[in-house]
C-alpha cells in the first residue's frame, strides 16, 4: 500500500482502491491461505458508477494486491452487491477435475433505467476455476429472478450444515428473505425476517450477513444477522445493525425483543459489514465500508474515495448488557506491531497529555480508570476536528463523539459531516480501550470491543494523540503505542 500513500488523506494501515469510488465489501471469501476482498467499485471517476466488483487479495489482512475487476457490468446489468463461497463438494456441477478450488460469487444484477422506472434486481452466478482470480458469468443468470419487489438486492449464501441445504439471505425493503437450495442453482423461499424488528427509515435493509457463532466459554451455539440501514444509525445515517438468536435452516427467530437494537458499532463511518467464508477454525472476520451515504460522494480525497475499516475478529460474549458481540483486531495485525511507547500517567483536572508526535499511522492500547464526577477528553488525532469526551457520572458512563469539518482549506464538503452523539454504558471502574489512528480516520473499541466507534476526519494537521482531563482526575494504564 505504501506506493499509493502519497495522497495526504490515503491511510496507510486500511484498504482503499488504487484510483476510483468505492464502497460496499463482497464477496469475501478465504482460499489457499489468502484473503480474498471483492468491494462495489467504479472505476472510472471517485463518485458512484456503475457497479464492478473491484478485486484484491491478501496473506495477512494489511497488505493487499490489487487486482483486475472481477465482474463488470453487461447487457444483464450492473454487479451489485453479493457474497461468495467455495463449492468444496462440487454442489454446483460446474466444477469436474479442477486443479483448484472452484469459487462462486453470487451478486445482484441490476438493470438501470433511464426514463424514472425502477431498476431490476435478480440474483445472479459467477463461477472461477482458478481459485477466485478470473471468473465467468453464468449464462442462464438469473438463478433467482426477481418476484416483483422493488428492493431485491445483496445475496449471502452459506452451507447450513443441520439442514443439509445452501441457505441465501436477500434483502427485500424492509425486511430479509431467506431461500434454500439443494444444487445452488434452484432456490425455495422459506421465510422472511424483520419487518417489525429493529431499525427501520426510509430506505431499505442492505447487505446482510448471516452465520453461526459459539458463546465464549461454550458449546452453545447462536446465530448472528446483520443487516445496514441507511439514514437511521446511532450517530444518524448509514449504520450497521445485527440480531442474535437461532436458525433452523427455514427461518430466524430473534432470541431479544423486536424493539431491541444492536450495533456493530456506534461511530459515523461503519457500514455494510461482511464477514470471510470458509475460515479455518471457523473464525469470523469481519470488515466494513468506512464512510456514510450522507455524504461519501464529497469527501475532500483525489484521485480515490473511501477506504475500508480494520478487519475484526468477532466473538460472542455475555456482558453486563445480555449477549453482545465483541470486536477485536485479527491477530495478524498484532503480530506485525513494534511497541514505540509504553507508560502509565496520572491526569488531574486541568492536565493535558500527548501521547507521541507527528506519527502517521498506529495503534494504542491501554486502560482508564476514571473516578466519579471525572471526564476525560481523547483527541486521536491531535486537533479539535474529533474528539472523544468520556465522562463518569454516578451511575453510568457518558461518551459523547464530537467532529466536525477541518479549518485547513478544505471545502466545506457537506454540512451533514460534522456531528455530535452520546451513548450511555454500564458503569465501571476501568475502561479498557484501543485506538487505531490512520491518515483520515479513527476507530475506537471500548470494553473489549463492546463498544465500537468509527469516525473519518480530514484533517492535514494529524500531530498526536491528546488526553485532557476536564474534571475529576483520570489514570491511563499500560499504554502502548504501536506505529
Amino acid at each position: 500500500m505504501q506506493q499509493l500513500a502519497k495522497d495526504p488523506y490515503r491511510p496507510i494501515m486500511h484498504f482503499t482502491p488504487p484510483f476510483g469510488w468505492m464502497n460496499d465489501p463482497n464477496g469475501l471469501v478465504y482460499i489457499n491461505n489468502e484473503y480474498h476482498l471483492f468491494y462495489q467499485y467504479y472505476p472510472y471517476a471517485n463518485k458512484w458508477g456503475p457497479m464492478h466488483w473491484g478485486h484484491a487479495v491478501s496473506a495477512d489482512l494489511r497488505n493487499w494486491q490489487h487486482l483486475p475487476p472481477a465482474l463488470v457490468p453487461d447487457e444483464k446489468g450492473m454487479c451489485f452487491s453479493g457474497s461468495a463461497i467455495v463449492d468444496w463438494c462440487n454442489t454446483s456441477g460446474l466444477f469436474d477435475n479442477e486443479s483448484q478450488p472452484g469459487v462462486l460469487a453470487f451478486y445482484t444484477a441490476c438493470i438501470g433505467h433511464d426514463d424514472g422506472r425502477d431498476s431490476e434486481q435478480m440474483q445472479s452466478l459467477a463461477y472461477s476455476k482458478d481459485g477466485g482470480f478470473s471468473w465467468n458469468k453464468l449464462a442462464d443468470n438469473p438463478i433467482l429472478p426477481n418476484p416483483g419487489l422493488k428492493d431485491f438486492r445483496d445475496p449471502k449464501v452459506i452451507w447450513h450444515e443441520q439442514s443439509q441445504h445452501w441457505i441465501m439471505v436477500v434483502t427485500e425493503g424492509q425486511e430479509v428473505g431467506f431461500y434454500r437450495s439443494s444444487d445452488l442453482n434452484h432456490w425455495e423461499k422459506t421465510s422472511n425476517f424483520g419487518l417489525n424488528e429493529g431499525k427501520h427509515d426510509e430506505m431499505p435493509w442492505e447487505c446482510p450477513d448471516l452465520f453461526p457463532i459459539l458463546l465464549e466459554g461454550s458449546k452453545v451455539c447462536y446465530w448472528v444477522l446483520i443487516v445496514g440501514v441507511q439514514r437511521c444509525s446511532h450517530a444518524g445515517g448509514s449504520g450497521t445493525q445485527y440480531f442474535i438468536g437461532q436458525f433452523d435452516g427455514e427461518r430466524f427467530i430473534n432470541h431479544h425483543d423486536a424493539q431491541t437494537v444492536l450495533w456493530l458499532d456506534y461511530g459515523k463511518d461503519y457500514y455494510a459489514a461482511q464477514t470471510w467464508s470458509d475460515v479455518e477454525n471457523g473464525c469470523r472476520t469481519s470488515i466494513a465500508w468506512m464512510s456514510n451515504w450522507l455524504y461519501a460522494n464529497d469527501v475532500p480525497t483525489q484521485a480515490w474515495r473511501s477506504a475500508m475499516s480494520a478487519p475484526r475478529d468477532l466473538k460472542l460474549s455475555e456482558t453486563q448488557s445480555g449477549l453482545r458481540l465483541l470486536s477485536s483486531l485479527p491477530k495478524q495485525w498484532l503480530n506485525e506491531r513494534n511497541t514505540i511507547i509504553s507508560q502509565d500517567k496520572t491526569l488531574n483536572a486541568g492536565d493535558s497529555f500527548a501521547i507521541f508526535q507527528n506519527y502517521h499511522a498506529g495503534i494504542l492500547d491501554g486502560m482508564l480508570y476514571l473516578g466519579r464526577g471525572s471526564s476525560i477528553s481523547i483527541s486521536p488525532l491531535g486537533n479539535e476536528c474529533l474528539t472523544y469526551n468520556i465522562e463518569r457520572n454516578e451511575n453510568n458512563i457518558i461518551i459523547t463523539t464530537s467532529r466536525k469539518v477541518g479549518d485547513d482549506g478544505e471545502d466545506n464538503y457537506t454540512d451533514m459531516f460534522s456531528h455530535e452523539s452520546s451513548l450511555t454504558i454500564p458503569d465501571s471502574d476501568l475502561l479498557q480501550f484501543t485506538l487505531i489512528i490512520d491518515r483520515c480516520s479513527s476507530e475506537l473499541f471500548l470494553q473489549d470491543g463492546e463498544y465500537c466507534f468509527t469516525d473519518l476526519s480530514f484533517s492535514l494537521e494529524v500531530s498526536s494523540i491528546e488526553f485532557c482531563c476536564s474534571t475529576g482526575k483520570g489514570v491511563l494504564e499500560s499504554l502502548k503505542f504501536f506505529e
